[in-house]
């Protein structure tokens, strides 16, 4: 089964509605200017930015019965799980540069203008109340380089419901973590991404086991077994990227500094680990150049 790429104009025509960038939950910039941040989302073809922000290829979707959307904007790529309601994946660039980058934290939690609930999108009602985080895939924090990055980090095709503890230490903490090699190395491409595996048998369920939360609102979201990141640091000319891989079970934990980093330390796993769980080609143009050099 093959990722769909949405064009903009097949995005206006068949998602954006009326009143579909009108909702918002929790905004700090004006309406106008929100009006100008939704337009830019469908700025974005996948085709311009798909090399920018994975030059080793988008995940490749493997599973049956997944349906997977591919959007994209200027500052990074999501693969949308329509069923599941949630970014099963997200891939972007980050340099040292942004980084370094320096903008006030502007939230604007809202939904997609380009995923109409029909469609698979999610409401503000669909995280209410139901004690868990709307966790980012793609963070905040590594969108300073502009306010609009940063403001459009807040739709829901990036957020995935998160257990407090998870995201507020073990989850910031590995983001910190992919912040630091970006400055040392100068440039990391990251890969983000959500599993479901409630059987622990290493290989991605059925679309229908999913969880969701107890005090759910409409329409549900599903909550991941697990979560997972993956840095490629690209080589040196034709030589291969160095890729690191952490792969972590949701749960309700809350650990401290020094836990978490024996945490990410022992979470670590080969590509390949993952790339079962979660039944996707990660970077589908490594195994090219694995062929080619053995």
């Amino acid at each position: 089964m093959h990722i769909t790429r949405i064009c903009i104009l097949a995005l206006v025509t068949l998602f954006a509605g009326p009143g579909a960038a009108a909702e918002t939950c929790g905004c700090d910039v004006s309406p106008g200017t929100l009006a100008v941040y939704d337009a830019a989302l469908l700025d974005a073809d996948a085709a311009d930015v798909s090399p920018l922000h994975a030059p080793w290829g988008t995940p490749v979707n493997k599973t049956a019965g997944l349906q997977v959307v591919e959007l994209a904007q200027a500052h990074w790529l999501t693969g949308y799980d329509v069923k599941r309601r949630l970014p099963l994946w997200v891939a972007y660039r980050l340099t040292a540069e942004d980084v370094a980058a320096k903008q006030k934290r502007t939230q604007c939690f809202r939904p997609d203008p380009r995923v109409a609930v029909g469609d698979g999108g999610t409401v503000c009602a669909s995280y209410k109340g139901d004690g868990l985080d709307r966790g980012h895939m793609v963070p905040s924090a590594d969108m300073t380089r502009s306010e609009r990055a940063m403001v459009n980090s807040y739709v829901f095709t990036n957020i995935a419901h998160q257990y407090p503890g998870f995201n507020r230490t073990l989850w910031r903490d590995l983001e910190i973590r992919v912040r630091a090699m970006a400055r040392i190395s100068g440039e990391v491409y990251v890969v983000t991404g959500a599993i479901f595996d409630a059987d622990k048998d290493g290989r991605p369920d059925n679309i229908g086991m999913a969880a969701y939360p107890v005090k759910s609102g409409s329409p549900p979201a599903a909550v991941a077994t697990h979560f997972y990141k993956v840095v490629f640091v690209p080589g040196n000319g034709s030589d291969p990227p160095k890729v690191t891989a952490w792969l972590f079970r949701h749960r309700n934990v809350k650990t401290s500094g020094q836990e978490s980093a024996g945490v990410i330390d022992k979470a670590r796993v080969p590509l390949p680990v993952i790339e079962k769980m979660s039944g996707l080609d990660i970077a589908p143009a490594l195994d090219k150049i694995r062929t080619a050099r053995n």
